[in-house]
């Protein structure tokens, strides 16, 4: 099967998003740096400008929109018909959530195999979100803080790395330090559901252990 690769033209946005999502975060980190590492988390807030400047230059969105969690999608997916048009985001992490959206949007639309590589999301997810009419993401962005968070925060070894390496002076270090940081994105598995496997499986339309496999 031929998978078509992402352009730079793909992926030109994502240092921008990067910045939007670094700013608001040292400022205000509120739930987004909850799972991290209590002196990750400190680093992370505490960057200097040309080292936010480094770490958004990974090729990765460093925000998440739980693209991994399949029954808050699901849910969220099934009742995007409702909402308001014309709904705004109402603070910086809301337009984040619309600008963010909005981007993988558009990517999976032209190339889901690139959205992936932006976010990590399983092909199905990209799928499912350019069934969204565009004019209905704004209405994403009522989730705000229920939504956005830190990519993988959970990982500590991964954040270690991007907050040393992946602020390196040297390009290409830090370029290894984010190569290396993509991998792990793309490669980790799910987190298994606090209920028992049986129960799951029995509910879930989708094993969440499919995702690593998509793409």
């Amino acid at each position: 099967m031929h998978f078509q690769g992402p352009s730079a033209a793909d992926l030109e946005s994502i240092p921008s998003l990067n910045r939007g999502f670094l700013g608001p975060l040292a400022r205000n980190p509120r739930r987004c740096l909850a799972e991290l590492r209590e002196d990750l988390a400190r680093s992370l807030r505490r960057l200097t400008p040309a080292q936010a400047e480094r770490l958004a230059g990974a090729p990765f969105l460093l925000m998440s929109f739980r693209e991994r969690d399949d029954r808050f999608w699901e849910a969220a997916f099934a009742r995007h018909a409702g909402q308001d048009l014309f709904a705004r985001p109402t603070d910086d992490l809301g337009s984040l959530v619309s600008s963010g959206l909005g981007f993988l949007w558009q990517l999976a639309r032209h190339n889901p195999y690139a959205a992936r590589l932006a976010c990590g999301g399983s092909v199905r997810w990209c799928e499912q979100l350019t069934e969204i009419p565009f004019l209905h993401l704004s209405g994403l962005a009522a989730l705000g803080e229920e939504l956005l968070t830190l990519r993988a925060a959970g990982d500590a070894e991964l954040w270690s790395k991007l907050l040393t390496s992946g602020l390196s002076r040297d390009q290409e270090v830090r370029r290894a330090a984010h190569i290396t940081a993509l991998q792990t994105v793309l490669t980790r598995p799910v987190a298994p559901a606090a209920r028992a496997w049986p129960a799951a499986a029995c509910t879930a339309r989708v094993p969440s252990l499919q995702v690593a496999d998509d793409g």
